[in-house]
């Protein structure tokens, strides 16, 4: 049980970081234009209904990243019931992402795309795990 609550708990930290630093790339790539106040939720409002649709690509990319790392890591570390730790990351995630979509307008093909992209990355990150072979 302690294992699985450290596999779930490093999942989410890692998936974050990873989901931060895409993003990270993601800014330099498409740097918001001067005059932005991230500080104001108005002028982010306004930046991400304007947003090239390559900027709302690495926030895609980065979601599933981060799930697919996350989902990994709390696969590699939990040693049984991997898969549904894995999910259960991809779930955290997936609530973080919604929070964001609720809090920064964003078209329905963003909806769409975010709430699909985290629960089959972090599936996918649990099946890069190798199963102990029985012998």
């Amino acid at each position: 049980m302690g294992r699985s609550i450290v596999a779930v708990v490093l999942g989410i930290i890692l998936g974050g970081i990873v989901v931060g630093l895409v993003e990270y790339v993601g800014h330099m790539i498409y740097p918001m234009p001067a005059g932005i106040d991230t500080s104001n939720p108005e002028s982010l409002k306004t930046y991400a209904a304007n947003a090239p649709t390559g900027a709302k690509l690495f926030v895609i990319l980065a979601w599933a990243l981060g799930s697919l790392t996350g989902g990994w890591l709390a696969a590699f570390v939990a040693r049984q019931s991997h898969t549904q730790l894995a999910l259960i990351v991809g779930g955290v995630l997936m609530i973080f992402g919604i929070m964001n979509m609720l809090t920064i307008p964003s078209p329905l093909w963003f909806w769409i795309a975010g709430i699909l992209v985290f629960l089959p990355a972090a599936y996918a990150g649990a099946r890069l795990v190798r199963s102990p072979q029985v012998v």
